[in-house]
């Protein structure tokens, strides 16, 4: 009888257990929705963070995820210090080196808007280490996690790139957008952000100069086309800038 009563009891406390535990697919769903919204709407960009956060409970990867996407808003409308207090706990929370090297990145963008430079080169190595880190079992990874590493990557050398070109280190800004693997097609938003860099000038330097204001051109109209289709404003109002100086 007691027996008895002790399986029923056990299995009522992992009902209790399994209905309380947040949906991990829920999670990720608004995470997903969180950043796919990145560069189209950032108020839909902080409800779905908020959203994943809320139901995230002690998953601390998902946890960190809303937490990243919810400090891209902050950086987004120049609030830097609400930022920075997001990024700083988030290697306090969790060990997965996919998000704490998306929130070392972020630090790095942020120390390039407030020209933190030893701060940035801090940042940096942090970023490469847990990128090697990451490296070590890239082929175990899953589809979703693949996807957010091509984020990751592209973002590492967009930001490096941007850091070393407005400090007026014009080669390390080049070769740094160089690392921009094809892959980064997979993910619309970053490729958005790829075709600008490349499109606002100072990447392409090895042809006439008629010709790199061709194909700079050609970058920012692609831009202009695909943030177009995807509803991206961000990227329509600083192509449509570009293309303005283009042809002036």
């Amino acid at each position: 009888m007691w027996l008895r009563l002790a399986l029923k009891l056990a299995l009522l406390i992992s009902l209790i257990s399994a209905c309380s535990s947040p949906d991990r697919q829920a999670v990720d769903k608004l995470n997903a929705l969180s950043y796919a919204y990145h560069y189209r709407n950032i108020d839909s960009t902080e409800y779905y963070a908020r959203q994943a956060l809320a139901l995230s409970g002690t998953n601390a990867d998902a946890r960190a995820e809303a937490m990243n996407n919810l400090a891209f808003v902050c950086i987004a409308r120049m609030h830097y210090q609400e930022a920075m207090a997001l990024l700083d706990s988030i290697p306090d929370i969790t060990d997965n080196h996919l998000e704490l090297l998306v929130a070392y990145i972020q630090q790095m963008r942020l120390c390039q808007r407030m020209s933190h430079n030893r701060a940035f080169y801090d940042f940096r190595e942090m970023a490469i280490s847990s990128l090697m880190r990451i490296n070590e079992e890239r082929p175990l990874l899953n589809e979703r996690q693949q996807l957010r590493l091509v984020y990751a990557e592209s973002e590492l050398a967009i930001v490096t790139s941007t850091y070393f070109y407005y400090v007026g280190l014009e080669q390390p800004s080049r070769q740094a957008l160089e690392m921009v693997s094809p892959e980064v097609e997979r993910d619309t938003a970053q490729f958005l952000n790829y075709l600008y860099n490349i499109g606002a000038g100072g990447i392409i330097t090895n042809d006439s100069q008629e010709e790199i204001n061709q194909q700079e051109f050609d970058h920012l109209m692609r831009c202009q086309l695909i943030a177009r289709q995807q509803g991206s404003l961000f990227f329509m109002a600083n192509s449509s800038e570009a293309l303005a100086e283009h042809l002036i």
